[in-house]
């Protein structure tokens, strides 16, 4: 990668997901890849501190996750999508059962 692509790429925020379900080219990975699947990627390298894992202190991923948090906090209109896709890991298609009160 020569120097002028690096920044284009940095610079332009026009051109990164946005959402969990974008697709996008991964740099590194060579490879096109759901933007959730990267952000689990980045966070789990970093937070681990996984060196051999190829997405530590990916500027790729730090660049997807600043802008989808950036989206996230501004809009909110990623919170439906979020929700929906935290619900659906959990896999619990029934509510917890409600308490009953007690009598005096």
């Amino acid at each position: 990668m020569n120097g002028t692509t690096g920044a284009a790429v940095q610079g332009d925020v026009t051109g990164r997901p946005r959402r969990l379900s974008d697709v996008f080219q991964c740099t590194y990975r060579s490879r096109r890849m759901f933007l959730a699947t990267c952000l689990d990627d980045y966070m789990n390298a970093n937070a681990l501190r996984v060196k051999s894992m190829v997405c530590h202190e990916c500027h790729q991923g730090s660049d997807n996750r600043e802008t989808f948090a950036a989206d996230a906090d501004t809009e909110g209109a990623l919170d439906a999508e979020i929700w929906g896709r935290l619900i659906a890991d959990l896999g619990d298609p029934e509510p917890p059962p409600k308490k009953k009160k007690k009598k005096k």
